[in-house]
């Protein structure tokens, strides 16, 4: 049982959650092999390899490196007996493919040439071996190009590809198989195998869609609503964590755009600062969902009338000027909002998210 990677989820708190059921439930199903695709690797190497120690997932990667020792993260390769061949495993991810974490998008990974590094594993595989499947995390076009490039594969899955192959396709004597994408399908491939030299002499390929058609296995329905259930949970008790309890219902947040009327060149300031994109670089994270962030990256989200997903209040995305200053009608021309602004920086450049906080520097950032 063979998968060419992006096992995990999106990079998001709710996806990570889930991520580890899928995890789990995996480890169940017995893989001999998982190839490793930049997803991942979304949530950083010490959560893939806590899952991989868990749950016995057999990851495996030719080419991608710590950046600062220049070692391999996971095994090179995997060596794994059927019916007396003995077949080894190898993957690459492409270079295209940008790792990027749940919390940083320099992940201190490099992935290497696929070309240049099967071409210096398969040999030594073949001294082991009698028949080499490569977990090809490339994507279709660059999956024939390395395939094209380096002899000795006999057999391809491709991965990070939506496309479906429902029977054999040979290039350059290796033989591609394709069943993506999100588990939706199962491929199986009964191979005919010449026992004298491990060649792959002929293939028959069966793909099934695991759609309505397909009955659930009881076990693992139990185990799906369950953890349903309490994936709920979680999800309530992140949002329990962060009431909108503070403010008052009779105050209004106006919008940064009222400001603009009497303080235009104030407002100019304010777009060319990093408060006015705020969200966005949460939602790059996959984070504009997270309460913990949106608490900081939006404005007024614990209080009243303050940001939420429904309209008006999503209006409210970044930091905007109230976020600093206060509910608009509260609007005060006696110096009380200056001083206010002031005091609410150390609410979200606390010692967690801003341990380099320095007021008189921060404030040449977004100065007005």
């Amino acid at each position: 049982m063979l998968d060419g990677g992006d096992l995990m989820g999106k990079r998001n708190k709710n996806d990570q959650h889930q991520t580890r059921f899928l995890c789990e439930v995996t480890g169940d199903f017995g893989y001999d092999g998982i190839g490793l695709g930049e997803a991942d690797l979304n949530y950083g190497l010490d959560f893939l390899k806590e899952m991989i120690q868990k749950y016995d997932l057999p990851y495996t990667s030719a080419n991608v490196v710590d950046r600062k020792t220049g070692e391999l993260i996971l095994p090179e390769y995997l060596v794994v007996e059927k019916n007396g061949i003995k077949f080894g495993l190898v993957s690459v991810l492409g270079t295209r493919h940008k790792i990027i974490t749940m919390t940083n998008t320099d992940s201190g990974l490099e992935v290497k040439d696929p070309v240049t590094t099967l071409r210096d594993v398969l040999p030594r595989m073949r001294k082991e071996v009698d028949t080499i499947v490569l977990l090809g995390h490339l994507g279709q076009g660059d999956t024939d190009t390395v395939v094209r490039e380096v002899k000795g594969i006999d057999i391809c899955i491709m991965g990070h590809t939506h496309r479906i192959l429902k029977s054999e396709r040979i290039v350059e004597d290796t033989i591609f198989l394709a069943a993506p994408h999100e588990g939706r399908y199962a491929g199986r491939a009964d191979l005919f195998i010449d026992d004298t030299n491990g060649k792959v002499m002929a293939v028959e390929v069966e793909l099934t869609s695991l759609d309505e058609a397909v009955e659930d296995e009881p076990e693992m329905a139990l185990r799906v609503e369950g953890y349903k259930a309490s994936f709920e949970e979680y999800k309530l008790a992140k949002r329990a964590a962060f009431p909108r309890d503070l403010g008052s219902e009779k105050e209004s947040y106006l919008g940064s755009r009222s400001c603009k009327g009497c303080h235009e060149d104030t407002w100019a300031a304010y777009t060319e600062s990093s408060h006015s994109n705020a969200t966005s670089s949460i939602r790059a994270k996959g984070q504009a969902k997270e309460p913990e962030c949106i608490l900081c990256h939006t404005t007024g989200y614990r209080y009243k009338n303050g940001y939420a997903e429904e309209r008006p209040f999503n209006q409210l995305s970044n930091v905007q000027c109230e976020a600093c200053h206060g509910y608009g009608t509260e609007h005060a021309r006696d110096g009380k909002w200056l001083a206010q602004a002031q005091d609410s920086c150390v609410t979200c450049h606390d010692k967690e998210n801003s341990p380099e906080f320095d007021y008189a520097t921060y404030w040449e950032k977004i100065k007005h």
